[in-house]
């Protein structure tokens, strides 16, 4: 893998020599984004902790019966515990990592439960300056077409509200201790929080579940 390659696992991080792991707020994107970078997570929801894994794979079509069907985009593939598995489609556009489509499987069977497209594609970080200062605040529209594997499709419009509740917040997980962006994304009666932190990516996330990075390998 070209360029530079930071790795953690259980409190180590890229910067071992003087045996800090706070990671410098202005060093690099806040979601590195290239073929091959992984993160691992502990899930713990209701009670019970699992493991969870993201893998950015290589470009291809985003597929489906979308808008975008024939746009190159990275194949994004997330294993939860032994089978749960989800496929989606991903890529950086104008400093805004967006979502495509996504595929979500039966762990039990591992068939195809739902397919699900956005349009316009739905934000997963925005890195421009004017969505990392803290205090900022936006909403984003967009219509989410459902597909599951039995019955009729169906779209509806979202809007979810973005807030920058912080933009150097410390925040520790198994994987070491940070500085992060955190993000607050409001939709419907859902809230979910997000701690990113630059070089790195996700760390933390809230709501729902909880999620804590244990280790990552990647490249920006």
């Amino acid at each position: 893998m070209a360029g530079f390659l930071a790795m953690g696992c259980g409190g180590s991080t890229s910067t071992p020599d003087d045996g800090n792991t706070d990671s410098d707020p202005e060093s690099g994107p806040l979601m590195p984004w290239k073929a091959g970078n992984r993160w691992s997570f502990r899930v713990t929801e209701d009670g019970q902790t699992s493991t969870k894994e993201t893998t950015v794979g290589e470009l291809e079509p985003v597929g489906g019966t979308g808008p975008y069907k024939d746009l190159l985009v990275n194949k994004v593939v997330t294993m939860k515990g032994a089978g749960d598995k989800t496929l989606s489609w991903q890529a950086v556009s104008e400093k805004r990592l967006v979502r495509y489509r996504e595929q979500s499987f039966r762990a039990s069977t591992g068939e195809l439960e739902l397919d699900e497209t956005w349009d316009p594609p739905k934000l997963h970080v925005d890195e421009s300056a004017a969505h990392t200062t803290e205090g900022a605040s936006w909403l984003e529209d967009y219509k989410e077409t459902k597909q599951p594997d039995a019955g009729a499709a169906t779209t509806e419009t979202n809007h979810d509200r973005w807030t920058v509740v912080a933009d150097d917040e410390s925040v520790t997980v198994p994987a070491g201790t940070f500085r992060a962006t955190v993000l607050r994304k409001t939709g419907g009666s859902t809230t979910k929080t997000y701690w990113f932190v630059r070089g790195i990516g996700k760390v933390k996330e809230s709501g729902g579940q909880l999620e804590e990075l244990t280790s990552y390998e990647v490249a920006p």
